[in-house]
């Protein structure tokens, strides 16, 4: 019944096979033992008994003995449990049939469905071979049609046979004539090409010798040419040199003017400079010396307070600017603290919107619950991950880790009714998959809830609190989960707690380290610890969190800041009071300075002033010009530049008479040029005219030489086409004269043999297709609408006995069936009239009754009074309504089943105390009958004070290595033992 997918998984760890034994009763003989042994490879050996045997063999076997391991009403293993609410209606009736139905039923059943396919199949066939016998029907109707005109167009098809035979032959006759004449035509073309090749044949050495005079009088005028640019380059260069030397005489002439008109400027300057000078003197000796040194001593001192007040400022300005960056950090430091208040405060919103990326149909029902929490009695609280607080978010994975995501997503109510209500309207009516769970006044209180270990007795290790005191939540969710969770027996660690986890006492089985998840269990037989170990995951849902102590310390400090920051401001104000004090006294000495310093500057300014008038008259005397050598200078060098000029005037005469000889000599070669080259086109002009024309010639006799060959190759087809449409006989045949007969009375031109064999034609094509199979295809298609005939009588006779057939067959399966069904229906009710719950099984036949395929079982049920009866699916009823479903299910089948035992594994996993137990007494009542198969109910626990049966065995399984081996038990030490446990 376990779930593993390998068969070496049975291997116990540490051994190197599995052994397997299975005992099954044989009532005519010995029992059949099988033993199955597993390999670490995964290989299996059977034995049945002593003897090695297949797994094939043991198939047969069990198969035999109406042992279905595959049957989900037989064998029920845990995994399977939602699989068998997952079974479709038709496999969930043939699983019941397999089990408790007699042998013949799903034979019967399975032979109904063979039948139906063939019925359906049967029908398709007769109604395509319908189908196909009305259209060859109809075919065979529209061929007769045909058929009578077949007679009528064979004699126009003779008719036209014979007009082509003479149009053939009459097309060989035009073709044939035209062949003579181009032969003619190809003579004519011939004489005319020979006369324009001998006119062409002396044309080719004139047109030489031409163009090597042209090109001989080309390389004449290039050389001239070339000496004729030379020319031009050296006249140009010699113009640009008179130019130049003349530009020299004018700019010399030019700058002697320009030196004496600036000595006669500099004459008048100097005497201006004279004045001016004498002018500033006479200022500075009317002025004081002692006046100078007072005005530059009271200076001083205004200047020496006024650095004095200036550092006052500055110091002042200093003290102001820390105040203010004081104030500034402050004002930050208050926004930052405030922006982290809000985003604690905050923490509602966040998980809400976390939910709603996570779960929309759980955050559509939060919303929905806001809105109308009016229809409810009590209260219902919001998912866990919405109502719970942890003060410190670092520990928000340690309660993740614990609380299921189930729980954390579900609804908590505090009264039964209210779930109930809640759960009908989200699921059924607002189809959302929520989850809800129930904590109510009838549950003790979460104060009640105490830890088993103090948690000083535990600081040793680590510890410094119990996941409990982690949190805080609404009391219903508290007492929940100390209930469902035992958070007040998690303590959490640091990293200490990991190195010393194997110290930490036995009674605390489960807790945290810093980061990892310890459980510890203590084997009840052997009493060796196993511990487990896990990495705690960051957390999820209840990452975001309100942080009480974070919050308390950022509202300390916005009030502390608070008074640093009116304390700041109080010290800014009496800063700034001072300097401006400060600035309105220093304001009063940069008066004083500045009057001063006008005073003084106007002393300055003169004595600057005399000091550059006279720089600039020593400057003056420096560009002294005498006028007589300056004239004496500009005329020597005019008369050089004239001297030069002279010659290149003499040189530029010399240079033209050159270059005008070039230039004659160049336009009597160009004319020469001209008059040789319009000869040589001239020439060319008539050679070129002359070669066109032979070649014209020439394509002219190939062109009719390539036309007769093209005619000649006509002809002969034509020829042949001919004689092949009169079956190889030709005119100069003696049985061409039938023919000739034939011939004679038809049409004599192209034109009129085709415009009646055009009218012939038409009236052929008027007539149909005159084709020679049509006949054949009428014969043929006649026999098979016979051969149709007989096959549909046949098909529909066999069609009547399939109909009888089935219906004999399901007389034997159908009524049988339905009182099984009702069976199982009346003792299913029961079963669950006894929890105060509606169940039901109905046979469904679907939308036609002879359609054996869509036959199956439906079960329905209902838990609560206020809902409907509703189909047993994976998604309408939670796990354990399921589990007590599939259980009353097969509880049911046990008085009416044929197998010799049944096997559940775990069934009770998901009900509830009550539940489980009368699903219990249930099935200890039916098993109790004498014609019960035998029950085994595999389960990891019982609940107390449970009522046994003589009937009943209970094994326990025990494991490790301190179990004893089922060989040396002694019942009767052991009953001995436990008398003597009780008297201690």
């Amino acid at each position: 019944m376990l779930e593993y997918v390998q068969p070496n998984s049975y291997i116990r760890t540490g051994c190197r096979a599995a052994r397997i034994e299975t005992e099954l009763k044989n009532s005519g003989g010995n029992n059949y033992v099988i033993t199955r042994t597993i390999t670490e490879d995964g290989k299996s050996l059977w034995l049945l008994g002593s003897a090695t045997a297949t797994q094939k063999q043991i198939e047969d076997l069990v198969s035999k003995l109406n042992i279905q391991v595959d049957n989900l009403c037989q064998f029920l293993p845990q995994d399977k449990v939602a699989d068998f609410s997952k079974m479709n209606p038709q496999l969930l009736l043939e699983n019941t049939e397999k089990c408790i139905g007699p042998a013949e039923m799903f034979e019967h059943h399975m032979q109904l469905k063979d039948l139906h396919k063939q019925q359906v199949e049967l029908e398709q066939n007769l109604k395509a071979m319908s189908e196909r016998l009305q259209s060859e029907e109809q075919r065979n109707s529209r061929i007769q049609v045909e058929v009578a005109n077949i007679s009528e167009k064979r004699t126009l098809l003779h008719m036209l046979e014979n007009l082509k035979q003479k149009r053939a032959w009459l097309a060989f006759d035009v073709k044939r004539s035209k062949l003579e004449e181009m032969k003619a035509d190809k003579n004519n073309a011939v004489k005319d090409l020979a006369m324009c090749e001998k006119r062409y044949e002396p044309m080719e050495g004139i047109l030489l010798a031409t163009k090597a005079k042209v090109k001989e009088l080309e390389c004449s005028l290039g050389t001239v040419n070339a000496d004729t640019s030379r020319k031009l380059t050296a006249l140009k260069e010699m113009q640009e040199s008179i130019e130049q030397t003349e530009d020299l005489i004018k700019d010399n002439i030019r700058e002697c003017e320009r030196r004496i008109q600036a000595e006669e400027t500099r004459r008048n300057e100097v005497h201006s400079l004279f004045q001016q000078i004498n002018n500033l003197q006479n200022i500075l000796k009317g002025s004081n010396k002692e006046s100078v040194n007072v005005l530059n001593a009271e200076l001083d001192s205004v200047r020496k307070q006024l650095n004095e007040k200036a550092d006052e400022i500055n110091g002042l300005s200093h003290e102001r600017e820390k105040h203010r960056d004081g104030l500034e950090n402050i004002v930050h430091e208050i926004k930052i603290h405030e922006k982290d208040q809000e985003k604690i405060l905050d923490v509602a919103n966040q998980r809400l919107e976390l939910l709603r990326l996570k779960q929309k149909d759980t955050y559509d029902a939060v919303l929905w619950l806001r809105e109308n929490r009016n229809q409810f009695h009590h209260h219902i609280y919001e998912p866990m991950m919405l109502e719970i607080n942890i003060a410190n978010p670092s520990n928000a994975k340690y309660v993740e880790n614990v609380i299921s995501k189930r729980d954390l997503l579900a609804f908590t109510c505090e009264d039964k009714k209210d779930m109930n209500n809640f759960v009908n309207i989200l699921r059924d009516q607002k189809n959302l998959k929520v989850n809800v769970l129930h904590s109510g006044s009838e549950h003790p209180s979460s104060s009640t809830f105490k830890p088993n270990v103090a948690i000083d007795n535990l600081r040793q290790f680590g510890f410094h609190t119990y996941l409990m005191d982690m949190i805080s939540a609404p009391e219903a969710i508290m007492k929940y989960l100390c209930r469902m969770y035992q958070i007040q027996n998690i303590p959490v660690g640091d990293a200490r707690t990991f190195t010393l986890f194997d110290k930490v006492p036995a009674s605390v089985q489960c807790f945290f380290s810093e980061n990892h998840f310890i459980v510890v269990r203590m084997s009840k037989y052997s009493g060796e610890k196993s511990t487990q170990t896990c990495d705690v995951p960051a957390p999820v849902y209840l990452a975001i969190s309100k942080n009480v102590e974070l919050l308390q310390k950022i509202q300390a400090r916005l009030s502390s800041l608070n008074t640093d920051k009116q304390e700041k401001m109080k010290a800014l104000e009496h800063v700034q009071r001072q300097i401006y004090s400060a600035e309105q006294k220093m304001e009063e000495l940069r008066s004083k300075k500045h009057s001063l310093m006008e005073r003084l500057e106007q002393l300055r300014t003169v004595q600057a002033r005399l000091g550059a008038k006279q720089k600039q008259l020593q400057n003056l005397e420096q560009d002294k010009v005498d006028p007589v050598l300056e004239r004496a200078r500009c005329r020597k060098d005019t008369q050089r530049l004239v001297f030069k000029l002279t010659e290149q005037n003499m040189q530029l005469v010399e240079i033209l008479k050159q270059y005008e000889e070039s230039l004659i000599k160049n336009q009597i070669l160009r004319l020469e040029l001209e008059n040789t080259r319009e000869q040589s086109i001239k020439k060319e002009n008539e050679s070129r005219q002359l070669r066109q024309k032979c070649s014209d010639a020439k394509a002219m006799v190939l062109n009719i030489e390539e036309k007769l060959r093209e005619t000649r190759t006509e002809v002969k087809r034509l020829f042949q086409e001919a004689k092949a449409t009169t079956g190889g006989v030709g005119p100069l045949d003696a049985a061409f004269e039938q023919f000739s007969r034939v011939f004679h009375v038809l049409g004599d031109t192209e034109e009129e043999l085709d415009r009646e064999i055009q009218d012939t034609q038409a009236k052929a094509d008027c007539l149909g297709e005159a084709d020679e199979t049509v006949m054949r295809e009428y014969k043929i298609r006649k026999a098979d609408i016979a051969s149709l005939t007989a096959s549909i009588q046949a098909k529909e006779i066999e069609c009547e006995k399939l109909k009888e057939k089935m219906a004999e067959t399901e007389g034997m399966w159908l009524p049988p069936l339905k009182k099984l069904v009702s069976q199982i229906n009346k003792k299913y009710g029961e079963c669950f009239a006894r929890l105060g719950c509606v169940g039901e099984v109905a046979l469904l036949t679907g939308q036609n009754e002879n359609d054996y395929e869509q036959y199956g079982l439906r079960i329905k049920v209902k838990f609560r009074d206020q809902d409907l009866l509703q189909e047993l699916t994976q998604n309408l009823q939670s796990g354990g309504e399921r589990s007590v479903a599939t259980a009353i299910y097969m509880i049911s089948l046990q008085e009416l089943t044929r197998v010799p035992f049944c096997c559940v594994d775990e069934i009770n996993q998901g009900m509830d105390a009550d539940n489980e137990r009368m699903i219990f007494e249930l099935l200890l009542t039916t098993s109790r009958r004498n014609d019960s198969a035998q029950y085994f109910l595999l389960t990891p626990k019982l609940l107390p004070s449970l009522f046994y049966d003589d009937i009943m065995k209970v094994h326990c399984i025990y494991n490790g290595p301190g179990a004893l081996c089922s060989d040396n038990w002694n019942l009767s030490d052991i009953i001995a033992r436990r008398k003597r446990l009780k008297q201690q």
